[in-house]
């Protein structure tokens, strides 16, 4: 059963980026839950990530296990503000967020409950939570899509820090309020530092670069020419030419471990709150288990995070030397990174 996101509550929380090294994944070839098994029941769900790739999720959880999940859909940093207005009367059993930044922010202020080291030991050490309160459950990379019919792949910059040069005044177009975009700023700042992350910002207004809403909206705009080239994640190249083969655009990734490679996870956790603790850690044993992987990565083309599950084919292959090397764990003050984002004037 699906419940409708209500509104979105006060300001956006800012999302850490999170750069996680994909170690080397070995065994864990379990394919079902890994913590009890689930029963007849409810569970309330709390989801930051999509209806179109989650519900197929939830219903294969439903008919395997009998359990109705009741899901309420909205955006993953309004949603753990919910969870945290809401705090010990809060009804979610099961939180997901698209980055660790959300659920870093309930984590902080303890509200949520560790998870079975049974489920914790399907990913690596990295694309979980060093308190083992909350885990990976799908990864994708941040890439540079371009219109192959006004840009030449020569033309293309070495770094997305170059992209405040005067070449590409005007051309490229990103979104300031998107969590994928904050958890890009939130790296680099730690990457980089703060001066750096604030002159790129600063220069990309200055440059021209126009905001849109969302990833979707910019590989869209892209697709049409009506701009050049723009930030997004991988799967949203994915998804045009799956829409049209035909369409004029290609996905590149910054070279070596630049900075706008960044690899970024979605997570799930139990709030400490749920009465239905048991089961709820049973569901999230079932996202990290071989069969919910599958059918996580299966919607948009993400990268699987639990051991032994491989990539979708239509994924562009990943390895350690692909990305920044980034600390999944280390905390950044959740507001700060909006608020850096819309002093430099690039937020709409």
């Amino acid at each position: 059963m699906t419940i409708r996101p209500r509104a979105a509550i006060g300001a956006t929380i800012a999302v850490l980026a999170s750069m996680l090294v994909l170690s080397a994944c070995g065994g864990g070839s379990g394919g079902d839950s890994t913590a009890a098994a689930g029963g007849n029941g409810s569970l309330t769900v709390y989801s930051g990530r999509e209806e179109e790739y989650m519900q197929p999720v939830f219903d294969a959880y439903e008919k395997k296990t009998g359990t109705d999940l009741q899901v309420r859909y909205g955006d993953s940093a309004d949603l753990a503000l919910l969870v945290s207005e809401e705090g010990d009367r809060s009804p979610a059993d099961v939180f997901l967020a698209q980055s660790p930044i959300s659920q870093s922010f309930l984590d902080q202020q303890k509200l949520l409950s560790p998870l079975p080291q049974a489920v914790l030991d399907r990913v690596p050490d990295n694309l979980r939570s060093a308190d083992g309160d909350w885990v990976g459950i799908a990864g994708r990379q941040r890439v540079l899509i371009y219109n192959t019919d006004l840009v030449k792949e020569s033309d293309l910059p070495k770094s997305v820090l170059e992209l405040t040069n005067a070449k590409y005044r005007d051309k490229v177009a990103v979104a300031p309020s998107n969590a994928s975009f904050q958890d890009f700023v939130a790296a680099l700042d730690q990457l980089e530092g703060t001066q750096t992350t604030n002159a790129w910002l600063k220069g990309m207004a200055d440059n021209g670069a126009k905001a849109y809403a969302k990833n979707s909206a910019i590989a869209e705009a892209v697709a049409r020419g009506e701009i050049p080239m723009g930030l997004v994640n991988h799967y949203y190249v994915l998804e045009i030419k799956e829409q049209d083969p035909s369409a004029p655009v290609a996905a590149y990734r910054f070279p070596g471990t630049d900075p706008g490679s960044l690899f970024l996870v979605a997570t799930a956790s139990v709030p400490k709150a749920s009465p239905e603790k048991t089961q709820a850690d049973d569901l999230v044993g079932f996202l990290v288990s071989d069969e919910g992987q599958e059918l996580i990565i299966a919607g948009e083309g993400e990268y699987p995070t639990a051991k032994g599950v491989k990539a979708p084919d239509r994924a562009p292959s990943l390895t350690k030397g692909d990305y920044p090397a980034y600390d999944l764990t280390r905390q950044t003050d959740l507001k700060a990174v909006a608020e850096q984002i819309r002093e430099s004037g690039l937020a709409q």
